[in-house]
């Protein structure tokens, strides 16, 4: 598998927007692979309707997962993002499409209980040096936690509790689920996800043809990799973007980018 020639000199950046009203919420996910919207309606207890749209992907079956984002209709908006995260097999998902429709129901459940109508998250995992990375997660521009990591360990957290523990454990759910708020426990699962998505920034995915060239990295984990699909699934090309300098562009790529699969 080759890599990336510039990888080492960057960071990997993820940026996510919520919105709601009484009856309805909206995210928005990208980063450098992806660019996701889920939009929910509600009736103050239970998803009645989601409808998600993909504007930019890696790979040529991952509009698929639209279909089964639809088993997300009927999560109850108090359910906490790792509570979400089960409401439906993940495996049979769209991993960013489904962690995004779980962060968009929560919010709207936040904002149902009196909440603010508007969040942004911002993540920052640079790229690693002998194994190393420092990363953090920002809501509405504050940074809220930070990690230093070697490997998948941190080392290192402005949450103290998160020390020596391997975000790649099986307990470390456990850790997530014991924050003193749900809010908290969303920030550090974010940028736990960030942090797993961020390496892929080693790799040349236009140098793959299809998924199958990758599905070691991702263990048959998503809708895109299921066995099934690993030959069907090809490079969609040029949608990979590096926002290291340029933070504020990540939300605003064209909708629907056109690409070319090989």
């Amino acid at each position: 598998m080759r890599e990336r020639r510039a990888y080492g000199t960057g960071c990997y950046r993820r940026r996510i927007e919520l919105a709601a009203t009484d009856t309805e919420a909206r995210g928005e996910l990208g980063d450098d692979f992806h660019h996701f919207t889920v939009e929910i309606a509600h009736d103050d207890e239970r998803v009645t309707v989601i409808e998600g749209a993909p504007h930019r992907i890696p790979w040529t079956t991952c509009p698929g997962a639209l279909a089964p984002l639809q088993q997300m209709k009927e999560a109850g908006l108090g359910a906490s993002v790792l509570d979400l995260v089960r409401h439906t097999p993940p495996k049979a998902q769209c991993t960013h499409l489904h962690d995004l429709s779980c962060l968009t129901i929560a919010h709207a459940g936040r904002v149902v209980s009196g909440g603010a109508a508007e969040r942004r998250y911002d993540v920052v995992v640079p790229d690693r040096v002998e194994r190393r990375a420092e990363c953090y997660v920002e809501v509405d521009g504050n940074e809220v936690l930070r990690w230093s990591l070697e490997g998948l360990r941190i080392l290192c957290a402005s949450d103290e509790d998160f020390e020596t523990h391997s975000i790649g454990s099986k307990s470390f759910r456990e850790v997530l689920a014991s924050r003193s708020t749900p809010d908290a426990t969303e920030a550090a699962w974010i940028l736990q996800r960030a942090v797993f998505i961020g390496l892929g920034r080693q790799h040349d995915f236009d140098a793959m043809k299809t998924a199958r060239e990758f599905a070691r990295e991702v263990g048959g984990g998503c809708h895109a990799f299921a066995p099934e699909r690993l030959d069907q699934g090809l490079r969609a090309l040029g949608n990979a973007h590096d926002f290291s300098d340029a933070p504020d562009t990540i939300l605003s790529q064209p909708r629907n980018h056109p690409f070319r699969a090989r």
